[in-house]
Protein backbone atom coordinates (compact mmCIF):
# COMPACT_ATOMS: atom_id res chain seq x y z
CA UNK A 1 0.00 0.00 0.00
CA UNK A 2 0.84 3.73 -0.80
CA UNK A 3 0.39 5.98 1.81
CA UNK A 4 -0.69 9.85 0.75
CA UNK A 5 -0.32 11.55 3.76
CA UNK A 6 -1.63 15.28 3.29
CA UNK A 7 -3.77 17.19 5.78
CA UNK A 8 -5.18 19.18 2.14
CA UNK A 9 -6.31 21.73 4.72
CA UNK A 10 -6.79 24.25 1.95
CA UNK A 11 -8.07 21.94 -0.43
CA UNK A 12 -5.38 22.03 -3.00
CA UNK A 13 -6.47 18.82 -4.75
CA UNK A 14 -9.84 19.95 -5.18
CA UNK A 15 -8.39 23.19 -6.78
CA UNK A 16 -5.81 21.66 -8.99
CA UNK A 17 -9.13 19.75 -10.27
CA UNK A 18 -7.03 16.41 -9.05
CA UNK A 19 -9.94 14.00 -7.66
CA UNK A 20 -8.40 10.43 -7.48
CA UNK A 21 -8.06 10.28 -3.72
CA UNK A 22 -11.56 11.51 -3.17
CA UNK A 23 -12.91 9.19 -5.78
CA UNK A 24 -10.74 6.38 -4.33
CA UNK A 25 -9.89 5.31 -8.00
CA UNK A 26 -7.22 3.40 -6.88
CA UNK A 27 -8.63 1.47 -3.45
CA UNK A 28 -6.25 -0.58 -2.57
CA UNK A 29 -3.30 0.43 -3.87
CA UNK A 30 -3.42 3.92 -1.90
CA UNK A 31 -4.53 5.25 0.85
CA UNK A 32 -5.03 8.82 1.99
CA UNK A 33 -4.39 9.91 5.71
CA UNK A 34 -5.43 13.28 6.22
CA UNK A 35 -5.42 13.93 10.45
CA UNK A 36 -2.84 12.48 12.51
CA UNK A 37 -3.26 12.94 16.29
CA UNK A 38 -0.50 14.73 18.63
CA UNK A 39 0.88 12.93 21.06
CA UNK A 40 2.51 14.13 24.31
CA UNK A 41 5.70 12.39 24.27
CA UNK A 42 7.66 13.29 20.90
CA UNK A 43 9.26 9.81 21.35
CA UNK A 44 5.92 8.59 21.21
CA UNK A 45 5.69 6.93 17.74
CA UNK A 46 3.32 3.63 18.36
CA UNK A 47 0.71 5.40 16.43
CA UNK A 48 2.28 5.42 13.12
CA UNK A 49 4.26 1.66 13.38
CA UNK A 50 1.64 0.91 10.67
CA UNK A 51 3.51 2.60 7.76
CA UNK A 52 6.41 0.25 8.79
CA UNK A 53 4.75 -2.04 6.11
CA UNK A 54 4.11 0.59 2.99
CA UNK A 55 5.64 0.60 -0.11
CA UNK A 56 5.79 4.19 -0.02
CA UNK A 57 5.08 7.01 1.75
CA UNK A 58 4.13 10.34 0.23
CA UNK A 59 4.29 12.95 2.61
CA UNK A 60 3.36 16.29 3.22
CA UNK A 61 6.57 17.82 4.72
CA UNK A 62 4.78 20.47 6.81
CA UNK A 63 1.96 18.47 7.73
CA UNK A 64 0.48 19.86 10.95
CA UNK A 65 -1.30 17.78 13.87
CA UNK A 66 -4.07 17.35 14.80
CA UNK A 67 -5.94 17.92 17.95
CA UNK A 68 -9.34 16.21 18.84
CA UNK A 69 -10.58 19.67 20.39
CA UNK A 70 -9.08 22.00 18.57
CA UNK A 71 -8.27 20.69 14.99
CA UNK A 72 -5.10 21.49 13.56
CA UNK A 73 -2.15 22.63 15.70
CA UNK A 74 -0.76 25.37 13.42
CA UNK A 75 2.90 25.29 13.66
CA UNK A 76 3.15 21.63 15.01
CA UNK A 77 4.85 19.06 12.85
CA UNK A 78 5.93 16.58 15.30
CA UNK A 79 4.23 13.75 13.29
CA UNK A 80 5.82 14.23 9.81
CA UNK A 81 9.18 14.24 11.86
CA UNK A 82 8.34 11.13 13.13
CA UNK A 83 7.50 9.74 9.88
CA UNK A 84 10.75 11.17 8.18
CA UNK A 85 13.29 10.21 10.91
CA UNK A 86 11.60 7.07 12.58
CA UNK A 87 9.41 5.38 10.21
CA UNK A 88 10.87 5.69 7.05
CA UNK A 89 14.66 6.97 8.48
CA UNK A 90 15.29 9.26 5.44
CA UNK A 91 13.85 6.50 2.76
CA UNK A 92 16.27 3.82 3.95
CA UNK A 93 13.62 1.87 5.89
CA UNK A 94 10.43 3.07 3.86
CA UNK A 95 10.90 5.10 0.26
CA UNK A 96 9.64 8.36 0.94
CA UNK A 97 8.36 11.40 -1.24
CA UNK A 98 8.25 14.87 0.76
CA UNK A 99 6.43 17.21 -0.97
CA UNK A 100 5.40 20.94 -0.53
CA UNK A 101 4.88 24.63 -1.73
CA UNK A 102 6.86 26.13 0.75
CA UNK A 103 9.93 24.79 0.79
CA UNK A 104 10.12 22.84 -2.78
CA UNK A 105 13.85 21.92 -4.23
CA UNK A 106 14.99 23.17 -7.71
CA UNK A 107 14.09 20.78 -9.89
CA UNK A 108 17.97 18.91 -10.29
CA UNK A 109 17.70 18.54 -6.58
CA UNK A 110 14.45 16.78 -6.91
CA UNK A 111 15.62 13.58 -6.59
CA UNK A 112 19.43 11.91 -6.39
CA UNK A 113 19.49 8.68 -7.20
CA UNK A 114 23.12 8.68 -6.54
CA UNK A 115 23.00 9.61 -3.31
CA UNK A 116 19.57 7.80 -2.06
CA UNK A 117 17.51 6.52 -4.76
CA UNK A 118 14.63 5.87 -1.90
CA UNK A 119 13.60 9.60 -1.57
CA UNK A 120 12.43 12.55 -2.76
CA UNK A 121 13.60 16.09 -1.11
CA UNK A 122 11.25 18.14 -2.36
CA UNK A 123 9.15 18.39 -4.77
CA UNK A 124 7.11 21.19 -5.59
CA UNK A 125 3.26 20.21 -4.53
CA UNK A 126 1.34 21.60 -7.44
CA UNK A 127 3.98 19.06 -9.07
CA UNK A 128 3.63 16.30 -7.21
CA UNK A 129 -0.02 16.01 -7.73
CA UNK A 130 -0.14 16.79 -11.39
CA UNK A 131 2.23 13.18 -11.83
CA UNK A 132 0.33 11.21 -9.13
CA UNK A 133 -2.32 9.60 -11.13
CA UNK A 134 0.92 8.15 -13.58
CA UNK A 135 3.06 6.99 -10.20
CA UNK A 136 0.23 4.97 -8.73
CA UNK A 137 -1.07 3.87 -12.07
CA UNK A 138 2.89 2.24 -12.89
CA UNK A 139 2.59 0.86 -9.41
CA UNK A 140 -0.76 -0.76 -9.60
CA UNK A 141 0.25 -2.30 -13.36
CA UNK A 142 3.87 -3.14 -12.81
CA UNK A 143 4.18 -3.75 -8.28
CA UNK A 144 7.22 -1.53 -8.49
CA UNK A 145 7.89 1.90 -6.69
CA UNK A 146 9.20 4.37 -9.52
CA UNK A 147 10.11 7.30 -7.99
CA UNK A 148 11.35 8.69 -11.47
CA UNK A 149 7.91 9.37 -12.27
CA UNK A 150 7.46 11.85 -9.61
CA UNK A 151 10.46 13.24 -10.04
CA UNK A 152 10.81 13.86 -13.57
CA UNK A 153 7.38 12.72 -15.33
CA UNK A 154 6.16 9.44 -16.89
CA UNK A 155 8.64 10.68 -19.10
CA UNK A 156 11.41 9.51 -16.94
CA UNK A 157 13.64 7.81 -19.16
CA UNK A 158 14.53 10.70 -21.06
CA UNK A 159 15.61 12.84 -18.72
CA UNK A 160 17.33 10.35 -17.05
CA UNK A 161 19.32 9.01 -20.50
CA UNK A 162 19.99 12.89 -20.97
CA UNK A 163 21.72 13.12 -17.72
CA UNK A 164 23.65 10.10 -18.25
CA UNK A 165 24.62 11.23 -21.61
CA UNK A 166 26.49 14.12 -20.21
CA UNK A 167 28.45 12.42 -17.79
CA UNK A 168 29.61 9.72 -20.32
CA UNK A 169 30.60 12.95 -23.10
CA UNK A 170 32.50 14.82 -20.71
CA UNK A 171 34.59 11.90 -19.26
CA UNK A 172 35.57 11.65 -23.27
CA UNK A 173 35.80 15.22 -23.45
CA UNK A 174 39.51 14.85 -24.59
CA UNK A 175 39.93 11.88 -26.24
CA UNK A 176 40.85 12.16 -29.75
CA UNK A 177 37.90 11.23 -32.67
CA UNK A 178 39.74 9.18 -34.67
CA UNK A 179 41.55 6.77 -32.16
CA UNK A 180 39.53 3.32 -31.28
CA UNK A 181 37.40 3.81 -28.49
CA UNK A 182 37.85 1.73 -25.92
CA UNK A 183 35.89 1.01 -22.38
CA UNK A 184 39.03 2.48 -20.03
CA UNK A 185 38.29 5.45 -22.04
CA UNK A 186 35.35 5.94 -19.25
CA UNK A 187 37.36 4.69 -16.29
CA UNK A 188 35.22 4.91 -13.44
CA UNK A 189 32.25 5.92 -15.06
CA UNK A 190 31.77 2.40 -16.41
CA UNK A 191 28.54 1.72 -14.55
CA UNK A 192 26.88 4.71 -15.87
CA UNK A 193 27.55 3.87 -19.38
CA UNK A 194 26.17 0.37 -18.05
CA UNK A 195 23.10 2.52 -17.04
CA UNK A 196 22.63 4.45 -20.46
CA UNK A 197 23.11 0.95 -22.13
CA UNK A 198 20.23 -0.93 -20.34
CA UNK A 199 18.19 1.59 -20.37
CA UNK A 200 18.37 2.42 -24.35
CA UNK A 201 18.63 -1.51 -25.49
CA UNK A 202 16.29 -3.42 -21.99
CA UNK A 203 16.22 -6.90 -24.18
CA UNK A 204 20.08 -6.98 -24.87
CA UNK A 205 22.68 -8.15 -22.68
CA UNK A 206 25.13 -5.79 -21.49
CA UNK A 207 27.96 -8.68 -21.45
CA UNK A 208 27.22 -9.72 -24.84
CA UNK A 209 27.40 -5.84 -26.04
CA UNK A 210 30.86 -5.54 -24.48
CA UNK A 211 32.18 -8.44 -25.96
CA UNK A 212 30.73 -7.63 -29.70
CA UNK A 213 32.58 -3.77 -28.61
CA UNK A 214 35.90 -5.54 -28.31
CA UNK A 215 35.27 -7.62 -31.45
CA UNK A 216 34.36 -4.70 -33.53
CA UNK A 217 35.74 -1.39 -32.54
CA UNK A 218 34.38 1.90 -33.50
CA UNK A 219 36.30 5.18 -33.53
CA UNK A 220 35.60 7.47 -30.73
CA UNK A 221 33.25 10.28 -32.84
CA UNK A 222 31.38 7.50 -33.90
CA UNK A 223 31.24 6.17 -30.46
CA UNK A 224 30.01 10.26 -29.57
CA UNK A 225 27.42 10.01 -32.72
CA UNK A 226 25.84 7.13 -31.09
CA UNK A 227 24.99 8.57 -27.86
CA UNK A 228 23.71 11.57 -28.72
CA UNK A 229 22.02 10.07 -31.64
CA UNK A 230 20.20 7.75 -28.72
CA UNK A 231 19.44 10.83 -26.39
CA UNK A 232 18.22 12.61 -28.87
CA UNK A 233 15.70 9.76 -29.84
CA UNK A 234 14.60 9.61 -26.07
CA UNK A 235 13.81 13.34 -26.56
CA UNK A 236 12.07 13.43 -29.17
CA UNK A 237 9.99 9.81 -29.11
CA UNK A 238 10.41 8.95 -25.17
CA UNK A 239 12.12 5.72 -25.93
CA UNK A 240 15.31 4.67 -28.15
CA UNK A 241 14.40 4.06 -32.17
CA UNK A 242 18.01 3.78 -33.02
CA UNK A 243 20.62 0.34 -33.14
CA UNK A 244 24.15 0.71 -31.75
CA UNK A 245 25.52 -1.11 -35.05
Amino acid sequence: MIYLIDDNQNNQRQRLGIYLVEEDIFKGYLTSIEKIEKRKLMSDISHLDFLRNAKCILLHATLEDWDRETGFIKGSTTNAVKIKENIANEGASVPLVLFSNKEAQSDENIYRPDKNPNIINLIQKNLFYSRLYDFVSHYKDMNVIELRILAFGKNFQAIEIKRLSEIILETISTKQGDKNFVISDISGKQQIFRNFMELSFPHDSWITFLNDLEDNPIQVNEFRNKINLITESFLKYGKNICTWK
